[in-house]
Parts: structure tokens; C-alpha cells; sequence
């Protein structure tokens, strides 16, 4: 009796793991609604400046800027909202004004400027800002 519960039980704790990863692998996560990036000390913000479109990726581009005048000496992380629901396609987050020299685990592309992957997408279509009518 003890042998055939203990079958029981494991079957339907299996079954239930199995429906549960199932259901999980189907589903996809939530597109961010903030990036993040970890920045040397408290002078430091970080701003979207555009979020593009393109066929099978969107693009967020934001930019780094060190505040004047003293801050508060130690490496934090800064977020910024990201203005707009994204659509469903791959992430690229391009990150301007970045002057240390450490590399950052955010899984971004920090480039010189944001001009350079404007020209780039230039037949995406921008999601932000919106487009003027």
C-alpha cells in the first residue's frame, strides 16, 4: 500500500512540475519598462532618448550625463524609464556617454554617440518621440 501512494504521489508531483514548465515555456516575458546601468558615482543620469522599430528588433537609445559639482563617491545603479509599451521583438539597448573605463554586465552597447545608430536605423520607425503629423 505504502510503495503504490508513494507511485501516486510521485506521478502527480511529476505531472504537475511537467504542466507548470509547459506553461512556463510557452509564455514570454514581459517586455522592460526601464533599462539600468551601473555608473561610477551619484552624479550621473541616464535618459531614453529615442525607442525604435525596426523589423525583427527594437531599439531603445539612451544617454549618460554626469551632472556638475560633487557627488557621492560610489559605483551605483541609475535606471530610466523607458516612455512607450515595447512591442514583442529583440531588445537592443544602445548607451551613449559612458566614460569610465570598467566594463558594465548590463548587456547593453555603449557607443561613442547616439548619431551613429540613428543613421542605422534609419528605416526603422520611431516609437519615441512620436513622429510629428
Amino acid at each position: 500500500m505504502a510503495i503504490g501512494l508513494v507511485a501516486i504521489l510521485g506521478f502527480a508531483l511529476a505531472s504537475g512540475a511537467g504542466a507548470a514548465g509547459a506553461s512556463a515555456a510557452t509564455s514570454i516575458p514581459p517586455m522592460p519598462t526601464t533599462i539600468t546601468v551601473k555608473v561610477p558615482d551619484a552624479g550621473w543620469r541616464l535618459r531614453v532618448e529615442r525607442v525604435l522599430e525596426l523589423d525583427r528588433e527594437v531599439w531603445v537609445l539612451a544617454q549618460l550625463r554626469r551632472e556638475p559639482g560633487p557627488a557621492a563617491q560610489m559605483i551605483q545603479r541609475i535606471t530610466a524609464e523607458i516612455p512607450v509599451a515595447l512591442p514583442e521583438k529583440r531588445l537592443r539597448v544602445f548607451v551613449a556617454g559612458k566614460s569610465w573605463a570598467w566594463p558594465n554586465d548590463e548587456g547593453y552597447e555603449f557607443v561613442a554617440s547616439l548619431a551613429g545608430v540613428v543613421r542605422r536605423a534609419e528605416t526603422g520607425r520611431a516609437l519615441y518621440p512620436p513622429p510629428e503629423k
